[in-house]
């Protein structure tokens, strides 16, 4: 039986949270070959409201499209930092936005804080985070290689365009 991966990306409106997760899934099914769940929730406004995508990835069919048992959270801002935080035990991976949370120490044997704004500003433009959040996952999750998530990310160049004289918006050292 293959391992399935859960990961939740947490943020608020208008971080691109949906985009990384659909991005995500759809990269684990067009180049992985493995089954692939997106959910998604979001406030009926459209910026700054709290929102999330659940992504599941397996190798075997999945039978409920939301995450349950994560292995991964990334919590972009800190509302999505306090709803998460001591939720799960210590094998549950948070990585947070040392930018925009203000982690508690009580649970730092289970999280990691990266400086996403910090490397989306170096890469030309902050609207990136959530690509470089795709990079960070893919990385530390290893659902997704590197390459594929690149793939995925060039067949919707329309949507999204990498900054000029940058090699990778989806790698960065120390992660």
């Amino acid at each position: 039986m293959g391992k399935q991966n859960e990961i939740i990306i947490s943020g608020v409106g208008g971080q691109g949270l949906i985009l990384c997760g659909t991005l995500m899934a759809q990269a684990a099914v067009l180049h992985d070959h493995r089954q692939a769940t997106l959910s998604s929730e979001y406030g009926v406004e459209t910026r700054g409201t709290f929102a999330k995508s659940d992504v599941i990835i397996s190798d075997q069919e999945i039978y409920f499209p939301d995450v349950t048992e994560p292995d991964i959270i990334v919590c972009l801002a800190q509302t999505a930092y306090e709803r998460y935080a001591g939720k799960y035990g210590p094998e549950v991976l948070i990585i947070y936005n040392q930018d925009e949370v203000a982690a508690d120490p009580a649970y730092s044997a289970s999280q990691q804080g990266i400086d996403i704004t910090k490397i989306s500003r170096e890469l030309g433009n902050t609207a990136v985070a959530n690509i470089v959040t795709l990079g960070i996952v893919a990385g530390r999750n290893r659902s997704s290689e590197g390459g594929d998530s690149r793939r995925s990310l060039e067949r919707n160049q329309g949507i999204l365009r990498q900054p000029r004289g940058k090699d990778s918006c989806v790698k960065h050292q120390g992660i």
